[in-house]
This record gives C-alpha cells, structure tokens and sequence, in this order.
C-alpha cells in the first residue's frame, strides 16, 4: 500500500512540475496498476476515496463565488433542461432496446437525471488548469446542484406520473401486473 502512494505521489510532482494536472498523472497511474496490487489498493482506498471525494467537492464549493451564480442560472437551467431530456432519451431508448416494458424505459431515464456530478470534476480540473474561463466554475456548480435537486424529484414522480398519464391510456390486459383503472 506504501508503495501505491509513493507511487501516486511520486506521478503527481513529475505531473506537477510537467504542467500536467496530478490528477491526471494520478489516473493513469490507476490504469496502470493491475493484479492482486489493485485489487488490495482498492479495498483498502476506497473509504479515503469517498473522504477526498468529499474533500474535493468542498474545495470546488470554496472556490465558486455565490454571487455569481445569479449571473449563469438561466445558461444552467438551459442546460438542465436539455440534458434532463437527453437522459430521458438515452435511458428510455437503452432499456427498450432490453425489451424493457414501458415503466421500466422511464425508469432508466429518471436514473440517469441525477448523475452529473463528473462534470464538476471536470470543470475543476480545468479551472485549476488556467486553460479555460474562471467563470465556468458557477455555471458547472450551479447545475450540478440543479441536477442535483431535479434527479432525485424525477426519480420520485416518474412512475406515478407514468401510471396516471401512460399506461391509464392502454388497455389494462396489455399492462402486466398492474390492476385495472377504477373510475
């Protein structure tokens, strides 16, 4: 285990002093690693992973002026909006293509609402890079959190939205395991 965070210390600073992000550096060092050496890297890491994650996602918050996101919150809800409909598509298309009845296709697109948190990383990443805008790091923490909210409420009301809209409109003999409307 020493020698796995020697090792991601040691392709951070070559990183570092390449120009290169350490985060970068440290990724393919993970892809490198392989065998029995990840297998015992990565249960004995994650509970750190998941404290550096949440330290990571505190320090992105440190660095994002509040009073700029007023200035990005219509481009957000812009761009929650349209990936909130492409990941409804992604999802239901996905699970038809399984042969997924109907409530089940948008489930799989509500599941994917909420997942946007990668692109803070990325956001970060860039940032911290100088290589774009300072002023990303708002409009990408404001939509994170619009996602953030929006993915779980979706997740919530997809199926009973479904059933009163979708399926009351089908036959009940074509909707297997679902008790007739009553009127």
């Amino acid at each position: 285990m020493l020698r796995v965070l020697g090792a991601a210390l040691l392709v951070a600073g070559i990183a570092g002093q390449l120009g290169v992000s350490a985060a970068v550096g440290a990724f393919l060092l993970g892809i490198a690693i392989s065998g029995s050496t990840a297998e015992n890297a990565t249960k004995v890491l994650e509970p750190l992973r998941d404290v550096f994650a949440a330290v990571f996602f505190v320090a992105f918050g440190l660095n994002t002026d509040p009073r700029q996101i007023p200035g990005v919150l219509g481009i957000a809800v812009a761009l929650a909006v349209v990936t909130t409909l492409t990941k409804m598509v992604t999802g239901w298309r996905a699970a038809r293509s399984q042969g997924i009845a109907t409530l089940g296709r948008f489930r799989a697109g509500a599941a994917l609402v909420a997942r946007g948190e990668f692109s803070i990383i990325i956001a970060g990443l860039a940032v911290s890079s100088g290589m774009v805008d300072p002023g990303i790091a708002p409009l990408t923490a404001t939509y994170v959190l619009l996602m953030a909210i929006l993915g779980p409420v979706i997740a919530r009301v997809v199926e009973p939205a479904v059933r009163r809209t979708v399926l009351r409109r089908r036959a009940p003999a074509r909707v297997a395991g679902m008790p007739a409307p009553t009127r």
